[in-house]
């Protein structure tokens, strides 16, 4: 159980991360939020040096003109690195001349209780390289391969800016003590930042750290997870799984309208975009068709199953095309649901094949622990049935469960099990509809495989079960979205299942770092595209037929230990850059209070 929370506090980790990164303001808005500094660097020199107002509005307009143009050769220059844009680069020079505002206001507290202009010279001109070094620090370890290469562009931009402010000043000597001493702060304080770069920059189970930092940016801010999904690819291992399917589907005029339940052998993650975070999506594109939509549910897996890279993905999903035929058949068991405490478990047979659902729901629930798989296919197998699609509704926000849930979940099913065993199976009609057909608005919360709906009609009986492309769901949603669809229904929901799709997880920015289902879309809402989607599927029942299958992959995981060490490199990463920006603080406090005093 220790590995297993590990494991689990190793993804919220990187999706916390992730979810702090580049929260921008928009081009605009970055551009004015850049201007306001230099701008109010000139004011700040100009009150010093009591200059008329048509000269400081010159001067103001100048350093605009300097400071775009400043950005447009950053963004000139790193237009091959997919990372810098104008805006990103905008957003740096408004914490660098920021920083440079801030000296040039010590400077200006400096000269009203000295009036030595060659003091405040110096302390404006030390700003400038507070400026440089911080573009140091971002270039080095952003945009370079190698820290030092960032300090040549680093210089440009502060260099520009710092014309106009000084032909705002008057004739000061370029080799006065004052001068002097602030470019000499300056290039300690460059040093400093060079010194701090090479020391983070050590190599990290065979990378080095600001790689390992850049391919994370360049996974998250352009989606681009080549270099991270490389780190992941050559620590994983190689496994056979297995994936298994139901194909249901009825005659409906010259269509065919089928639904391909998938139980994936692999798991979704490890986080957005990369390896197999978007499995259910990926799965939808690679075995959809006109006649088949597949349904992705969540197996009884963990991040022990993530496929590492996209070209894995695209391994996985080739292999489903080649499937073995376990049954075939028209005849079904009726539903049978039980209950154990805080456990439920659902489920009915088709032929020899076992689906059953478990949730914890409308308590908290987690990846259920793989026990309860063996333990359901064990049993299954001595009553008989070929195949067993056990499966994690994954449909209330909360904690894994613990031993006590973990056993009960085992009696829930088995009783299901042994139920559905003894009870007869009938001919059966069967309705199918998804979102994609009523162009029901999709939200933020569901993933791009959107919602199935699966109608079943058995003796007489109407119920559905809801499959919804969605990372697990809020508490109490399952219940409401349940109670407000059978107000307005004949039919009864078996279960709501998501697919705990890991496309919605990290760009969130609220706790959790991902979207759960109800977090954007309300019962209300979520119930009623139910409704429509019902409408179609019960105008679609008809005699129904089923399929079942297996496909046996061999693929590349990455494991949960992987995720550890990488959430760990991280974590030692920003604890010994946390420390070296620290120490830099207080070396520019200590600088500034130099060149000041000097």
């Amino acid at each position: 159980m220790a590995s297993v929370e590990l494991e689990k506090n190793s993804t919220g980790n990187l999706q916390r991360r992730y979810s702090y990164l580049f929260r921008l303001p928009s081009t605009g808005l970055s551009l004015i939020l850049a201007s306001l500094p230099t701008i109010a660097i000139e004011l700040v020199t100009r009150s010093v040096l009591g200059a008329g107002i048509e000269r400081t509005i010159i001067y103001a307009i100048t350093t605009e003109v300097a400071l775009i143009a400043g950005i447009e050769i950053d963004n000139l220059i790193l237009k091959r690195n997919e990372i810098a844009s104008f805006r990103r680069l905008s957003t740096i020079s408004i914490i660098s001349n920021g920083l440079w505002f801030i000296v040039s206001v010590v400077g200006a507290v400096v000269y009203a209780g000295t009036k030595n202009e060659g003091r405040f010279f110096s302390l404006v001109l030390l700003g400038v390289f507070f400026a440089i070094s911080f573009r140091a620090l971002v270039f080095g370890s952003v945009f370079y391969p190698k820290p030092a290469r960032g300090l040549p562009l680093a210089i440009v931009q502060p260099i520009i800016l710092l014309f106009p402010t000084a032909l705002s000043l008057k004739a000061i000597s370029l080799y006065s003590v004052n001068t002097i001493t602030g470019i000499a702060g300056g290039l300690v304080l460059i040093a400093g930042i060079e010194i701090y770069l090479s020391v983070i920059n050590k190599p990290l189970d065979g990378l080095r750290a600001l790689q390992l930092l850049q391919a994370f940016l360049n996974a998250w801010t352009v989606n681009n997870p080549k270099d991270l999904e490389h780190y992941f690819q050559i620590s994983s291992e190689e496994r056979s799984v297995n994936t298994t399917f139901i194909q249901l589907e009825t005659s409906y005029g010259s269509k065919k309208p089928a639904a391909l339940l998938v139980v994936p052998g692999v798991h979704p993650g490890p986080f957005s975009p990369v390896g197999s975070s978007n499995l259910p999506g990926d799965i939808y594109e690679s075995l959809k068709t006109h006649e088949i939509v597949p349904l992705t549910f969540h197996s009884i897996s963990d991040h022990d199953l993530n496929l590492p890279s996209k070209e894995e993905v695209k391994k996985y999903t080739a292999s489903l095309q080649q499937r073995e035929t376990i049954d075939t058949g028209k005849k079904m068991s009726l539903p049978v649901t039980a209950h154990r405490n805080k456990a439920t478990a659902s489920g009915f047979a088709l032929g020899k094949t076992l689906l059953v659902t478990l949730t914890l729901a409308p308590n908290g629930m987690e990846d259920l622990p793989g026990r309860i798989r063996e333990e359901i296919y064990n049993e299954s197998k001595k009553l008989g049935f070929e195949m067993s699609l056990v499966i994690d509704s994954h449909n209330s926000l909360g904690e894994r469960p613990n031993e006590v849930d973990t056993n009960d979940l085992i009696v829930a099913a088995k009783e299901v099990l042994n139920q559905v065993f003894i009870g007869n199976q009938f001919e059966f009609d069967f309705g199918f509809s998804h979102s994609s057909e009523i162009g029901s608005h999709q939200r933020e919360d569901i993933g791009p495989a959107g919602i199935g709906f699966l109608l079943f009609e058995v003796k007489g009986s109407r119920f559905c079960l809801v499959v919804v492309d969605a990372n697990n769901a809020k508490i109490g949603f399952r219940a409401e979205v349940i109670q407000k669809f059978e107000t307005k229904s004949s039919s009864r929901i078996l279960d709501i299942c998501t697919s705990d799709t890991h496309i919605t997880a990290a760009k969130a920015s609220n706790a959790k770092g991902y979207l759960a289902l109800g977090d954007v879309s309300s019962p209300e809402e979520f119930a009623t595209t139910l409704n429509l989607l019902s409408e179609l599927a019960q105008a679609r029942l008809a005699q129904g037929r089923y399929s079942t299958s297996i496909s046996t992959s061999k693929v590349r995981t990455i494991g949960g230990q992987v995720l550890n060490n990488f959430s760990g490199l991280l974590d030692e990463t920003s604890q010994v850059a946390k420390r070296g920006a620290e120490a830099l603080g207080v070396l520019a406090i200590l600088i500034t209070a130099f060149v000041g005093i000097l």
